[in-house]
């Protein structure tokens, strides 16, 4: 929702405009399909051109764009435009330009019904910020029905900006801006019918017809003038009530002196004028919210504002002189220990922001805020504990400085014990030099196991190779002593063979003997 606040013809309006479908990127919208110069469009559909460099459109390029702002006097108009100081102090002029175009091809005979121009721009750009102006053509038969942009207003000063518009300047321009129309402040209401006027044509009647192609298009151009905004708000703090900062250093006790300013820079007067600042846990108001009048706005040099100050529903005060002078507000506040959610001591920040709701004479209002900090910061010493007198405190648990604590006679909780100063890991593994191991990684503990892995499979093989050479050496040895077994036998053989020859032959003879 964007709230707008404009002057038409001395009545002040406020607009409530809810965009939707807003194309973050390029804060253009909707969505839509596109067209080029040589490929209109088929039916009825407004700036959906990318490549327009016609001279009925100054230019423009892409369609989608076609909100655009300068400074009066520029020759350029941008997608944004800076603020100065001196622009608003001097009441500078500056321009929106706002472009249209039925993108029906000319062969088509399409025209656009009942088309509208709906514009808006910031009433008033707080300081150091940014604001959007923008506008919406709609045409009854277009699809989509409504398109929309937006160009931005930056506010490069300090101190708030207002944008008024000019009285009569919006105009319609056509044919390269030859052909003209003035075009009335229902442009920023209900929206203000145009349509195409020929050239040389003086009295045509704008009457929401915009026939299709370039040479129907058109373009506004209206004006607004910077103001410096009408309210100046500020507040800042002071422990001693001289010297005043946005932010300070306190401690619990303190009293923190708080003085408000408030004036009107611009040239329209105020009507009302709310006040409140809520303290904030840890702080207690200590004096009434004296008001202090620097200007002659009627009221009292000094005088108490209300308790309502220092609650929600905020103290009526006083209205703001144009000039500058203004006033300001002061106050006390007492800093408890509250501040520290119930704790003694620690650090805590106290901001507590004033705001004030105004209303001005030409019918616009607003909400400006300011506040002040103070960072409160109490130390935390820590309690010195006697592990002597109190050794079940839990400061008093820890074997190195309270040895005689319950469990520190165990050697592997306190190895420092004398008694586990034995040379002797068994007993005291917790001695030094017990507890160191190679540091073993998963790479060493793999190449641990393939060496063991090695080693055992070597052992193995020379036992089995150790066990097959003795069993080849039984049994050669085997094969060696048969065969001395086997020689006396065979030499028996032999001698008894040779024995029986002598016999056989002896009997031969004996045989040729006759009787």
């Amino acid at each position: 929702m964007k709230k707008i606040f404009i002057k038409t013809g001395g009545i002040a309006i406020t607009i409530l405009l809810a965009l939707q479908g807003v194309c973050a990127a390029q804060a253009w919208g909707p969505e839509r399909r596109t067209f080029e110069m040589d490929k209109p469009a088929t039916y009825v559909t407004f700036n959906s051109i990318t490549n327009n460099q016609s001279s009925e459109s100054v230019g423009i390029g892409d369609e989608r764009n076609f909100v655009r702002v300068r400074k009066a006097g520029e020759t350029t108009f941008r997608d944004q435009v800076e603020i100065s100081d001196a622009d608003a102090k001097n009441g500078q002029e500056f321009e929106v330009y706002v472009f249209y175009h039925n993108n029906a091809a000319s062969n088509y005979k399409l025209t656009a019904e009942n088309t509208k121009v709906f514009a808006y721009f910031p009433g008033v750009i707080s300081g150091d910020s940014t604001a959007e102006t923008g506008a919406k053509i709609s045409a009854s038969n277009a699809n989509p029905t409504s398109v929309w942009d937006e160009a931005d207003f930056i506010n490069k000063s300090s101190v708030g900006v207002r944008l008024r518009y000019v009285d009569n300047s919006a105009t319609i321009y056509w044919n390269g801006g030859r052909t003209t129309a003035k075009i009335g402040e229902d442009m920023f209401t209900s929206g203000a019918l145009i349509g195409y006027c020929a050239e040389g044509e003086t009295n045509c009647t704008l009457d929401g017809k915009v026939p299709g192609c370039a040479e129907y298009s058109g373009y506004i151009i209206y004006k607004v003038k910077a103001e410096q905004a009408s309210i100046y708000l500020s507040k800042m703090a002071s422990t001693d009530g001289v010297n005043y900062y946005d932010n300070i250093n306190a401690k619990v006790g303190d009293t923190i002196h708080y003085k408000v300013v408030a004036k009107n820079l611009g040239s329209i007067a105020t009507t009302k004028i709310a006040i409140k600042d809520q303290l904030p846990t840890g702080l207690v108001a200590a004096s009434d919210a004296v008001f202090k009048d620097t200007a002659t706005s009627g009221a009292k040099k000094t005088e108490a504002l209300s308790g309502d100050f220092f609650t929600s529903n905020g103290a009526l005060t006083y209205q703001l002189s144009v000039g500058g002078a203004g006033w300001y507000i002061e106050y006390d506040a007492k800093i408890t220990d509250e501040v520290f959610d119930g704790k003694t001591c620690g650090t805590s920040r106290l901001i507590n922001t004033v705001y004030m709701d105004y209303a001005l004479a030409d019918g616009g209002y607003g909400t400006l805020g300011n506040q002040a900090s103070v960072l409160v910061s109490e130390p935390c010493e820590d309690p010195v504990v006697d592990c002597t007198t109190n050794p079940d405190a839990p400061e008093c648990q820890d074997c190195t400085t309270n040895p005689d604590a319950p469990g520190c006679q165990d050697c592997t909780t306190n190895p420092n014990l004398p008694e586990c100063q034995e040379k002797n890991c068994k007993t005291n593994p917790e001695m030094e030099g017990c507890q160191e191991l190679p540091s073993t990684g998963p790479l060493e503990i793999v190449m641990a196991v393939v060496v063991i892995l090695g080693i055992g499979g070597g052992g193995y093989y020379l036992y089995r190779t150790k066990k097959t050479l003795a069993k080849v050496e039984s049994k050669a040895k085997g094969e060696e002593i048969a065969k001395t077994e086997e020689s006396p036998k065979e030499t028996k053989d032999a001698a008894q063979t040779k024995d029986a020859e002598p016999k056989e032959v002896a009997k031969e003879p004996k045989a040729k003997s006759d009787k």
